[in-house]
């Protein structure tokens, strides 16, 4: 598989970047599909292909919007497209912000299911709305999402054996504590050694921190940890 990034910032988007957003591709590219898409990332997506044709699905690890709001842009897209509907697999609540999904989308809620060559599983993960940690395995290639989230122990186990992790680093150490919505930096690494990962990619940074000074936290630990950038692309 490869993971093209699309936007890695959380909760706004940094200048000239953009919020959550991830392609994920097999070898052979026959299936893609988005797990969110959030603030600027719908640009960069239709620069690397043709949404209303080529993908297969849409996962929205959650509702908050720096990982949907550009669906609700995707929806005018797909309107204008001979495309009759796109899957879309994201949580019912919040409600109010459910509702704003609108267009040629089926919608199902998170359950595990296989989409072509995609095998895709999800477990709830510890943040302040219904969200969810995302894995696909493809040709024996595993890779997980962790949504946002603060660590919680059953994590540990659905990411064991992931060749790349893709995780949560919201915060820094400093502004961390166990009640926040996210992880900061060493609390990913952690995961990744745990997990027993090939590799770890810091993503949902937010602009107010040094980057590298988050990476550095990271290698501590873990040390084939990587920072996600716009327009990344990597092999799971």
């Amino acid at each position: 598989m490869f993971l093209h990034v699309l936007g890695c910032n959380g909760p706004y988007p940094a200048p000239g970047g953009a919020c959550s957003g991830y392609l994920l591709e097999s070898d052979s590219g026959k299936t893609k599909i988005v797990l969110d898409l959030g603030s600027g990332t719908l640009s960069r997506l239709c620069a690397l292909c043709d949404p209303a044709s080529e993908i297969d699905a849409v996962i929205l690890s959650h509702l908050h919007f720096d990982h949907m709001s550009d669906v609700t842009v995707l929806g005018y897209l797909l309107d204008f497209s001979p495309r009759e509907t796109m899957k879309l697999v994201c949580p019912d609540t919040p409600a109010d912000v459910r509702k704003l999904i609108k267009g040629k989308f089926d919608v199902y809620p998170p359950k595990d299911f296989t989409l072509d060559e995609f095998d895709i599983q999800f477990m709830r993960v510890k943040h302040p709305v219904e969200t969810y940690a995302i894995k696909v395995t493809c040709d024996q290639s595993v890779f997980v999402y962790t949504g946002d989230t603060n660590e919680c122990a059953e994590i540990d186990l659905f990411a064991f054996g992931a060749d790349t992790i893709l995780a949560d680093a919201g915060l820094s150490r400093q502004d961390w504590m166990p009640g926040k919505p996210h992880m900061h930096p060493a609390l990913c690494a952690k995961l990744a050694k745990n997990s027993k990962a090939d590799q770890l990619i810091l993503t949902h940074l937010s602009p107010r921190y040094d980057s590298g000074e988050l990476l550095d936290e990271a290698r501590a630990v873990f040390t084939n940890t990587y920072l996600a950038e716009p327009d990344m692309r990597i092999r799971v």
